[in-house]
């Protein structure tokens, strides 16, 4: 392996940086601009000269600017690779698909030299694995389904991006000594469910073998008639009629952010524990929810887990009136069986009962589903609980919440989480090492087995082995039996 790889859409330039090659800011598809915007990707034209990938690309448009429109950018379909130096002819093949739910996030950064908050450096050494970073288009410009409004528009446009990277992979990951007939897909919160749609998305099925899915709120997904009220109200926020719509491809940026906020007032008020843009089940491009699909003949591998008080971080910053939201969580029941199951949180609306709350409805239950689901269907699924938690996250009263796994798995070095690891240092690296290694086993075996570690067996519904990681690995069985109990009679909470 050297610095200088030739894909088949042209040469690239990479560097090279403590026995991992580093090829970053790689173009997936053509700019989303101009006639493109609002329109399915295409594929990337091949270059003719040596592209220099030694700088990363901005991140896609957010749903707010913190930093400022300058810093984030609607060109924003790039990927990145890390090479590990390997003997090995083949190397499996990892795809992180970073979240934010829908709306913000990405895997580039604000400056061409870095860093990138997602640095998946020590993941490919740890991992063995080539890893592959992607963006892709997000709120407004990745997923709102405005076709029913124009032909101009095109729908699913964000999960198609996220297809097209994949397919890029598979023709170009070769040419990085990877093994295209091997890739992971792995991801985080919305990263996590774009990979759970992904499993019921015919067109996607034969770029990924395999999926490793962190912290996913299942109950995230509209149906077509919940999506048809959203667009027409976030057009009516922009200021547009549905006759109008295509006024949003000349709208500043400004305005569709205002918009935006808007949608997000009206989702939490209305759809509790969703985003305010989501996947779209509409039966045909995305086929069914991951908590109610069959998965036979599904013939993928899939690893599931979720954090052990996740709800904390949303009772903490999203949702912050507990009396109010925690009814309108599980406005889909009956009066009556609404009230049994919060009767089962004696200390609400106290935050912390909150947070146990959305742990449950939102990740713990629909995880158990969806792992009984894809059982059933006869794929092999393991299932993790993530219970550690930093210094910094006690003292916030966090513990394991949302996005805590992160913190080992990529021991962050700058950014907004790099703080929360201060004090646990060497806890984290631990963990971490120990997750990138189950990770990677995965991606080349099929099984998360780590030497030295308690064997980790799949999860079945007569056998519901799940890996608890904590600052000691132990594989439980069972060990989410209360939440199973409290739900069991139900196949969703929030659709």
């Amino acid at each position: 392996m050297t610095t200088f790889v030739n894909t088949p859409f042209g040469a690239l330039e990479g560097t090279e940086q403590d026995g991992v090659y580093r090829f970053l800011g790689v173009p997936f598809a053509e700019k989303p601009l101009g006639e493109l915007r609002f329109r399915a990707p295409q594929m990337v034209r091949p270059w003719t000269e040596t592209r220099q990938a030694t700088g990363y690309e901005k991140d896609p448009m957010q749903a707010n600017l913190v930093l400022g429109p300058e810093h984030y950018s609607e060109d924003c379909l790039y990927l990145n690779l890390w090479v590990p130096e390997t003997t090995a002819k083949k190397l499996p093949v990892m795809v992180w698909v970073p979240g934010g739910a829908f709306a913000t996030g990405g895997s580039g950064a604000v400056d061409p030299e870095g860093p990138s908050i997602y640095d998946c450096q020590q993941l490919a050494k740890d991992g063995g694995c080539i890893v592959v970073s992607i963006s892709y288009r997000l709120n407004v410009f990745g997923f709102l389904n405005l076709s029913q409004f124009s032909s101009r528009f095109d729908d699913n446009i964000g999960m198609r991006d996220i297809i097209m990277a994949l397919r890029w992979v598979q023709e170009a990951i070769a040419s990085f000594g990877g093994d295209p007939e091997n890739v992971t897909l792995v991801g985080e919160s919305a990263g996590g469910e774009a990979i759970s749609a992904l499993l019921l998305i015919d067109e996607a099925k034969p770029y990924f073998h395999k999926a490793i899915i962190e912290s996913n709120c299942f109950g995230s997904f509209y149906t077509q008639e919940e999506e048809r009220e959203i667009c027409e109200l976030y057009l009516q926020y922009a200021g547009l009629t549905a006759d109008k719509a295509e006024g949003l491809l000349t709208l500043p940026y400004e305005k569709l952010i205002e918009a935006g906020r808007a949608l997000d007032a009206y989702v939490a008020e209305h759809y509790t524990g969703r985003c305010s843009f989501c996947p779209v089940v509409d039966g045909t491009f995305l086929r069914d929810f991951p908590t109610l699909a069959d998965f036979s003949g599904l013939d993928k591998l899939v690893l599931v887990g979720t954090n052990r008080s996740e709800g904390n971080f949303q009772a903490a910053f999203t949702w912050l009136d507990p009396a109010k939201y925690a009814p309108t969580l599980l406005r889909r029941l009956t009066p009556a069986r609404r009230a049994a199951l919060l009767a089962q949180y004696p200390a609400l609306p106290d935050k912390a009962a909150f947070g146990e709350l959305l742990t449950d409805v939102m990740y713990a239950f629909p995880k158990l589903r969806f792992a009984e689901r894809l059982s059933r269907g006869g794929n092999p699924v393991y299932v993790y609980r993530f219970d550690y938690y930093t210094e910094a996250l006690e003292k916030m009263g966090l513990y394991a919440c949302h996005v805590s796994e992160l913190l080992p798995l990529f021991e962050f070095q700058t950014g907004p989480y790099q703080p929360l690891m201060a004090g646990s240092e060497e806890e984290v690296h631990g963990i971490g090492t120990r997750m990138r290694r189950y990770w990677g086993a995965f991606a080349w075996t099929g099984v998360p087995q780590v030497e030295g570690q308690a064997e980790w067996k799949p999860y079945t519904e007569q056998a519901r082995h799940t890996l608890v990681i904590d600052r000691e690995d132990q594989l439980e069985l069972d060990p989410e039996e209360e939440i199973r109990r409290r739900y069991e009679d139900l196949d969703r909470v929030l659709i």
